[in-house]
């Protein structure tokens, strides 16, 4: 009842704020598509739902676009608790984006050669990736990459897949560290990910090339996953001239360890005595990793712990 005549009536009392409805469910990717479609300024910024923003969090973003058109530039994402909504923030220094060899999104720390291209502790922060939910671009760059991959559905790889292509398009991908906007991680989505297998794939077949092998390696069922016609994709990193994925690895996340496959097996460990369960490996916190049990959980076929 809140989200129909109610917000409608709150939002009709907010300067420059304008409630656009889709007719149908349409997924994070067409939604922010629709968003950016009726969109008038010059520059686009992304949120989740999920948000609270700092006074004064928006213009660091602005003006690192003023600097450099091609600049897509993310806030540092301060934590907000799932149960309480108290407010936790994000202690130290900044961390940046990255990923693993099965398409998963991984925070680090910034790395020594980033700290030492920077000047100061208000310079921008180089990212090889981006959570995705949060970022502000050039409305006229972000329709030159292409905006969004449009075969995408719901959520999930698209962040890596436009962080591929801003970085191998000749853009850049930063943190800025005066920009501060907290978030709230879910526990668990209210809705299924279903397709996040897929867009990974898409992602892997159109900016990977030879590398996507390592990907497949982990996610051996992946190569099953039906992912759609990825020409145009194809056709749009032709026509922008952008580099390989091996530039990549080399220039921007130097730091990824690019290991050396040899024959044997990957992927799920699946009970055949329980067809639809799997070996699982869940740590209660992403920052005590080691010392849990194995558990058994049903096949979601989405690689990461499984």
């Amino acid at each position: 009842e809140h989200l129909k005549e109610k917000l409608e009536n709150y939002v009709a009392g907010l300067r420059k704020v304008r409630l656009i409805r889709a007719n149908k469910r349409e997924g994070l990717v067409r939604a922010r598509l629709l968003g950016a479609s009726v969109a008038k300024g010059d520059i686009l910024t992304f949120l989740d739902c999920h948000c609270e923003c700092h006074e004064g969090w928006l213009e660091p973003l602005l003006a690192r676009i003023a600097e450099e058109e091609s600049a897509v530039v993310c806030p540092v994402i301060d934590v907000i608790d799932w149960n309480t909504f108290e407010y936790l923030g994000n202690a130290g220094e900044p961390q940046i984006g990255g990923f693993d060899w099965r398409l998963v999104f991984t925070w680090h720390s910034t790395p020594e050669r980033e700290q030492k291209r920077r000047k100061s502790k208000t310079d921008v922060i180089r990212s090889p990736t981006m959570a995705g939910g949060l970022f502000s671009v050039s409305k006229k760059y972000f329709d030159y990459l292409g905006s969004y991959d449009t075969g995408m559905e719901v959520w999930g790889g698209e962040n890596l897949e436009f962080s591929f292509r801003i970085w191998q398009c000749g853009g850049s991908l930063e943190i800025h560290p005066c920009s501060h906007v907290g978030h709230v991680f879910p526990k668990q989505a209210p809705y299924s990910r279903s397709k996040a297998l897929a867009n990974s794939v898409r992602a892997a077949e159109v900016w990977m090339d030879e590398y996507k092998e390592l990907y497949y390696h982990r996610n051996p069922h992946a190569r099953l996953e039906p992912y759609g016609d990825v020409t145009e994709r194809r056709l749009l990193r032709e026509k922008l001239k952008c580099k390989d994925f091996k530039w990549f690895l080399e220039n921007v996340y130097p730091e990824l360890h690019v290991p050396e496959d040899r024959p044997g097996f990957f992927g799920m460990l699946k009970n055949r005595g329980m067809a639809n369960f799997c070996f699982d490996y869940n740590p209660t916190s992403e920052h005590q990793v080691t010392g849990h049990r194995i558990i058994l959980y049903p096949c979601h076929g989405m690689g990461q712990n499984q």
